[in-house]
């Protein structure tokens, strides 16, 4: 199903981290009317622009068809804070994605840490450290993913930890296809790849990516 202008224009500023309207119309190399008109119309008059700013930004003009839950939210959150038990947030430890299906992670070094909101700080989420570039421009390499390893329900359009054999922990947009679940990396010069329902087994999925944690200097 094809998003509204408003949601095509609000995953542009989840991905470039923009604030207004202008910033993404200035992005895609259009009038700020343009855009304006586009949204009250809910037609895209400039669909030349976006196939161009999705070249330069090495974005799949898939985003268009895709729904909100394809669009992970980005959870801002300062580096330095102080800890205690008013404050809204709690430091957790980040694991390597190696690491993202361990169901005991005592023994296991943390690739770093990482301040996240108390509610976030559940039993059934990991924090995990991005490796690698397939899902560049929705999720960078370096950043930091919370993966609820309780939600393990296929919602099409939505990113997933996956343990493929022979190939390792990955991290996917997934859709669920007649012949069985195709797994989509966001970086287009990586191809997408199927599993197949007769080999699919559940304890595939390590658990949906909730969303992205930015720790930045406050």
């Amino acid at each position: 199903m094809r998003k509204t202008v408003t949601g095509i224009v609000n995953t542009i500023k989840y991905m470039k981290n923009l604030s207004n309207d202008y910033e993404v119309a200035d992005s895609i190399g259009v009038s700020r009317g343009a855009l304006a008109n586009a949204k009250k119309r809910n037609s895209i008059s400039f669909f030349d622009e976006l196939v161009q700013f999705c070249d330069q930004e090495n974005l799949s003009l898939d985003f268009i068809r895709h729904n909100p839950p394809a669009v992970l939210k980005t959870i801002i959150a300062p580096r330095n804070f102080v800890s205690g038990e008013d404050s809204g947030l709690i430091e957790v430890s980040v694991y390597s994605i190696e690491n993202a299906d361990k169901l005991d992670f005592s023994n296991i070094d943390p690739v770093g840490t990482v301040a996240i909101p108390r509610e976030l700080s559940k039993d059934e989420n990991v924090v995990i450290r991005v490796a690698g570039d397939s899902m560049e421009k929705l999720l960078m390499k370096g950043a930091n993913a919370v993966i609820d390893r309780n939600s393990k329900e296929i919602v099409s359009g939505s990113v997933y930890a996956f343990r493929i054999p022979h190939e390792g922990n990955i991290v996917r947009e997934c859709y669920s296809e007649p012949r069985g679940l195709s797994l989509v990396p966001y970086n287009k010069n990586y191809p997408k790849a199927q599993v197949e329902w007769d080999d699919f087994d559940q304890d595939m999925i390590i658990g949906k990516v909730s969303c992205s944690v930015l720790n930045v200097f406050r």
